[in-house]
């Protein structure tokens, strides 16, 4: 049906266009910061999990400065703590030693990691202005520390535009020169590698013995986080320092040494900070932790993946036309389940690329589209089917029933306004004894009556599913079968002719009792093919069948009078009829009759 197929092709472009606007917007990054809360909350759906035994942080926390004294510590103190680390595979320590101290306490410190032999220590980078410009400063240990140490790295962790650590950053150029940080350093020095060693490739590959980490082309990987703050086995500093912990404890261990008292304010928020920290103790992690984190995903391969930006936006788009699917020629609320589900759906298969193959796939940009061509899909049927109820309401609303209307607007194809060829039922009735009744009466009155008895007898023919051809004077003409087909039409005009001959018994006594002469019917039935469509001008058109079965109908309708009857049907209805929905009724052939403009006689019946 011409009329009610651009609805599709309207709703198509509309999603069409609301999936192009979101690809923009997600091109754009305009989601990144959802699709990074997403991303957090795997970690905490997930859970906090067991990390390596062989990281062990040793913390400067509120009881070791209690025990300790006030910070900074003589760096000596320093030192006792590295011969008490001494069977420690390598001690990373992530703490500032870029200030002069006393000549004796750096030189107690630089002999005790010398005597280590695998001691890493931090460096800084800061921003510093000279004039109009603004130079990257390195903020190295003191010399005698870094004549002894092993290794250096720098210990600055990059955060994202939410202020949240989801990355680490494995290296930056220093002077043309690649330069690790403190936990890649830390990782190297296992192997024996100092910064020397560190391989950038041309493929964007960081290589160092056998460590491999993934391309890096200026932004860090995605590092596994095992869990909130204190997921690491952390021991108070000053428990080591009073031989709490003997040496052999931290054998062929990787050692981190720093601050984890929230006085130092170096913490970072990770995925699993929540807002609400007191109650979920989801506190932010402390710098050093952090480290420790990035070590492992280094050592153990900790590592998730971002999906391609064009594996993002074509689950966008597979999730806009999903959408669109399910929200199409389905009431609201049917869609909005669909919708729901789809979004469950995706949500649980990202989930399970997340966590099986450490790929993050964006969810909210694709749920987000879904939802938009749902809305928009909605909004765009509902204003249609009212704007389509009315056209085709103008259209039939004359011939058929609400519900017919209905059908039309569901399934559009079952009817050609153009006109096709359908096996109908074709009904003819007429009003016995109204001449006699007009004649006396006012036109008024005539009307009126004849109101009255067609909203009757129309309402039956409504309610059998039939369509209103057409009123001919006192009589009328009606199909069953057209424009929605009906493989039952022939039952239906039966009974729907049964029901008029019921309902005009009752009419009769209304009128008998206000004084008034009764009506007579005769109703003719006839089946066949016929032309059904909209016939006539382009100034004025009607819908109608025409054929020669319906000219039959019409010739048995007058023949009720010379039969007796008030319903004659002919042979061929009778063949359309299935019998076994018809037991109840008594069908009495009235034999052969010739009927004017046909060659063959006509097998007529009536009903008792």
């Amino acid at each position: 049906m011409d009329l009610l197929k651009g609805k599709f092709h309207g709703g198509q472009a509309l999603a069409a266009l609301v999936t192009l606007l979101m690809l923009f917007s997600a091109t754009l990054g305009l989601w990144s910061l959802l699709e990074a809360k997403v991303y957090d909350s795997r970690f905490q759906q997930k859970g906090a999990e067991a990390p390596p035994e062989s990281i062990v942080i040793i913390g400067v926390d509120d009881e070791s400065l209690h025990q300790v004294g006030r910070w900074p510590w003589a760096r000596s103190i320093h030192g006792e703590l590295l011969d008490r680390l001494e069977q420690a595979k390598v001690v990373c320590i992530d703490i500032s030693f870029a200030s002069d101290s006393q000549e004796e306490e750096d030189q107690a410190l630089a002999e005790a990691i010398g005597r280590h032999g695998r001691v890493v220590l931090a460096a800084h980078l800061s921003l510093e202005q000279e004039g109009d410009y603004i130079n990257q400063v390195l903020r190295l240990p003191v010399d005698p520390l870094l004549m002894e140490t092993f290794s250096i790295g720098f210990a600055n962790f990059p955060t994202e535009e939410d202020n949240i650590v989801r990355r680490a950053l494995p290296m930056t150029l220093f002077d043309g020169y690649p330069l690790p940080s403190l936990a890649l350093a830390t990782a190297m020095a296992g192997e024996g590698l100092d910064p020397s060693e560190l391989d950038w490739q041309e493929d964007g590959l960081i290589v160092a013995g056998s460590l491999a980490l993934p391309p890096f082309h200026g932004q860090g990987p995605l590092i596994h986080f095992r869990g909130p703050a204190e997921t690491y086995e952390t021991i108070p500093y000053y428990q080591v320092l009073n031989g709490d912990y003997p040496p052999e404890y931290f054998a062929d261990k990787w050692v981190l040494v720093g601050p984890v008292s929230p006085l130092f304010k170096d913490e970072f928020n990770t995925p699993y900070t929540q807002s609400n920290m007191a109650l979920k103790g989801a506190l932010p992690t402390p710098g050093v932790e952090l480290h420790a984190t990035a070590l492992d995903a280094y050592l153990n391969q900790g590592y998730f993946f971002k999906a391609p930006l064009w594996v993002n936006l074509m689950s966008l788009v597979f999730l806009g036309f999903s959408a669109y699917v399910v929200s199409s020629g389905r009431r609201p609320w049917q869609g909005l389940l669909f919708l729901i589900f789809l979004a469950l759906l995706w949500y649980f298969f990202t989930g399970v690329l997340w966590s099986q193959m450490n790929l993050w796939v964006d969810f909210v940009a694709p749920a987000m589209t879904a939802l938009l061509v749902y809305l928009a899909a909605t909004a765009y049927n509902h204003f249609f089917v009212e704007q389509e109820r009315k056209k085709v309401q103008g259209l039939f609303g004359r011939y058929v029933s609400d519900k017919v209307v209905d059908e039309l607007l569901k399934n559009p194809d079952k009817v050609a306004l153009g006109g096709q060829r359908q096996i109908v039922t074709v009904f003819f009735s007429d009003i016995r004894g109204f001449t006699s009744y007009s004649e006396g009466k006012t036109p008024e009155e005539v009307v009126s009556r004849l109101n009255e008895y067609f909203t009757v007898m129309t309402s039956i023919v409504f309610k059998h599913g039939g369509t209103l051809d057409k009123y001919l004077g006192d009589g009328m003409m009606a199909v069953f079968g057209a424009p929605i087909p009906q493989e039952d039409h022939a039952e239906r005009a039966l009974r729907a002719s049964l029901e008029m001959c019921r309902a005009l018994e009752e009419l009769n006594r209304t009128w008998e009792a206000r004084g008034e002469k009764p009506f007579g019917i005769g109703i003719g039935l006839n089946s066949g093919p016929v032309l059904s469509g909209n016939i006539g001008s382009p100034e004025r058109m009607e819908y109608t069948v025409i054929g020669e079965d319906v000219n039959l109908s019409a010739r048995l309708e007058s023949m009720n009078k010379e039969k007796g009857t008030q319903i004659i049907f002919s042979e061929r209805t009778l063949r359309y009829m299935q019998l076994p929905a018809l037991e109840d009724l008594k069908i009495v052939e009235l034999g052969d009759v010739a009927v004017r403009g046909m060659v063959q006689p006509v097998k007529i019946y009536t009903v008792r």
